[in-house]
């Protein structure tokens, strides 16, 4: 069954990117930060065929980073898709939360918030969005750093019932 959920999310993943409003050519225009002594990816080994790299429009990914494109979801364009993106970094935790925190206001996000621990988080804010990256280090590898990164919408909109400013609550007369 875990086998059927991660062909639907691939397959979703897919539609997403190549058929449901991603343009392709500008998620490959999308340049990817260099690393001080950072070595180049290795090709897939055809020749005149580019490595294998995949870019997020807005989002800078470590050089050398993989994706984990079995629990990687992006849903909208390039302007503002919003969804999960999952890496792995041969960096340490302080030096990709150095990466995000450099490289994230280049592509227009705002840092409001960071807390360090054993899982590292940061918040940015671009425009209606807002994107939180936990950063931790792999369990099976210590010299390696799992990245989460959630890019969602920011409430605008409030439910039913609620208002922007809470009054305390008067008390009620019987």
């Amino acid at each position: 069954m875990a086998s059927h959920g991660r062909i639907t999310v691939a397959a979703l993943l897919f539609f997403c990117l190549f058929i449901g409003g991603f343009d392709t050519a500008s998620v490959a225009a999308q340049p990817v930060p260099p690393v001080s002594g950072a070595t180049p990816p290795p090709s897939n080994g055809a020749p005149g065929i580019p490595p294998d790299v995949l870019t997020i429009p807005q989002l800078p990914v470590p050089p050398n980073s993989s994706f984990a494109i079995d629990d990687t979801v992006l849903v909208g364009n390039d302007d503002d898709w919003t969804g999960q993106v999952i890496l792995n970094a041969p960096f340490s935790v302080i030096q990709v939360t150095q990466f995000y925190r450099t490289e994230m206001p280049k592509m227009g996000w705002a840092e409001t918030a960071i807390v360090r621990a054993r899982r590292t988080s940061i918040s940015f804010v671009r425009d209606q969005r807002v994107a939180t990256i936990r950063i931790s280090i792999q369990k099976d590898d210590n010299k390696r750093t799992d990245i989460d990164v959630v890019v969602s919408p920011i409430q605008t909109k409030l439910a039913p019932g609620t208002s922007s400013t809470m009054a305390p609550m008067a008390p009620r007369l019987k």
